[in-house]
């Protein structure tokens, strides 16, 4: 008998299966005899659990999430009421509150310094070091005051009113023309609250003086007392027995009060065989000589010229000016010239005041045409018409017109011997034409 095989390796088991070991044995009778032996099951090994260790995980987060959350949370803290305040109380009210203040300032009729406004609002809940915005009062709307310094007072009260002021004006005797602006307060320039008061002080005109008595003193006695008193003086010669050049009257009279700066008429006593053709004197007799031949005899006229006394015009308006010139008996000649002083202004005369020249003379005066001139317009010539056609032409030119007549009364129908400016002068229009005028 053959001897058997061994056996094969016996398949692996599956879980709980009881592996059964067969085993050989040969007995002595030769007789194999198989035993089986149970032996112990082994369990397959399960992979490791992962869920624990993800919820471990899980909660770290969260626990370091909560940590961070608590320590990164921002005390809430309440807004407190600080409109009302100055800004200084407001500002510390807002920071002993753990918050910011965040100021910025605006115009009102509020004093400067207290809050106007705030945000958020009071007992409103916010995060500590939040801003609170403050609108702190910067007082009433500021202007600056223009400058009204010899303007005339309506113009003055209306450069005033538009710049948002209250002209206060009260009157005072001045060199300057009388509605003239000669002082304000405060001065141009300056900074001042919308609505406030601006003194202004308007010129009366100069200040009345007395006529000083001058009578039976000598001609440059009397002119210069007059001058002391502000007054000019006017000279005209009269036939009297009175020492010659003595003033034998004077008008206006003694003590009478009189705009300074006026002029005082004096008649001065003349010489025999003097002769003047001022107002109120008579023209002498013409003196005549025989010839020694049989030819018809010659007649020979002798006048002494009529002395005149240039006046002080350079401040005066150009109306004035020309006045004052006509009551010495002269004319001016107008010269139109760049100046920051008002239009119409004098600021220079060819000839100073007191200059003795003879009647009829033209003495030259420079005219402001102001900072601001009109456009240039030209002169109509109206020499040789009549003084009202003349007039006329001028004004519908643009003109102002002024009509003087050295030896009477200006008329409608009195010709014009001479204008100035000339014809053709360019100057600004709106601007005064002065016309002499004949009998």
């Amino acid at each position: 008998m053959s001897e058997p095989e061994p056996p094969r390796d016996p398949a692996v088991p599956s879980e709980d299966e009881t592996i059964v070991a067969e085993e050989w044995a040969v007995r002595p009778e030769g007789q194999v005899v198989i035993e089986q032996t149970e032996t112990e099951s082994v369990p397959r090994r399960r992979p490791p659990l992962l869920w624990p260790w993800l919820l471990a995980l899980l909660l770290l987060v969260l626990i370091g999430l909560g940590a961070l959350y608590y320590f990164t949370q921002k005390d809430e803290k309440t807004v407190p009421a600080v409109i009302g305040l100055r800004q200084e109380r407001a500002e510390a009210a807002v920071r002993d509150a753990g918050l910011d203040p965040a100021t910025t300032r605006e115009a009102s009729s509020k004093p400067r310094g207290v809050v106007l406004a705030q945000n958020p609002d009071p007992g409103a809940t916010v995060d500590e070091g939040d801003d609170v915005r403050l609108v702190v009062s910067n007082g009433p709307p500021r202007e600056t005051v223009p400058d009204v310094l010899n303007e005339n007072q309506s113009e003055a009260t209306a450069d005033l009113t538009k710049a948002g002021f209250k002209p206060d004006a009260t009157e005072a005797f001045s060199d300057k023309k009388a509605g003239v602006v000669i002082a304000q307060d405060p001065k141009g320039g300056a900074t001042l609250k919308e609505g406030s008061p601006v003194k202004l002080t308007v010129s009366k005109g100069p200040k009345p003086v007395a006529v000083p008595d001058v009578v039976g003193t000598t001609s440059s006695e009397a002119t210069a007392t007059l001058r002391q008193a502000g007054l000019k003086a006017n000279v005209v010669g009269v036939p009297s027995d009175e020492p010659s050049g003595t003033v034998v009257a004077q008008s206006p009279s003694a003590g009478k009060q009189v705009k300074s700066g006026g002029t005082v008429r004096l008649n001065v006593a003349q010489a025999d065989g003097e002769s003047t053709t001022g107002a109120g004197t008579t023209p002498a007799a013409p003196t005549t000589t025989a010839p020694t031949t049989t030819a018809p005899p010659a007649t020979t006229t002798t006048t002494a010229p009529q002395p005149a006394s240039v006046p002080d015009v350079v401040g005066s308006e150009l109306a004035e000016a020309a006045r004052a010139f006509a009551d010495q008996g002269l004319k001016v000649s107008v010269q139109y010239v760049p100046s920051d002083e008002a239009a119409g202004r004098v600021v220079a005369q060819a000839q100073p005041a007191g200059t003795q020249r003879k009647r009829g003379d033209t003495v030259q005066v420079n005219v402001s045409m102001g900072a601001q001139p009109g456009a240039q317009t030209s002169v109509p010539d109206v020499v040789g018409q009549r003084q009202q056609q003349g007039r006329g032409t001028l004004q519908s030119a643009g003109f102002e017109v002024l009509a003087l007549d050295l030896n009477g009364t200006v008329r409608n129908e009195s010709p014009i011997v001479s204008q100035t400016p000339k014809g053709a002068a360019t100057i600004p229009r709106g601007s005064l034409v002065i016309l002499y005028v004949g009998a």
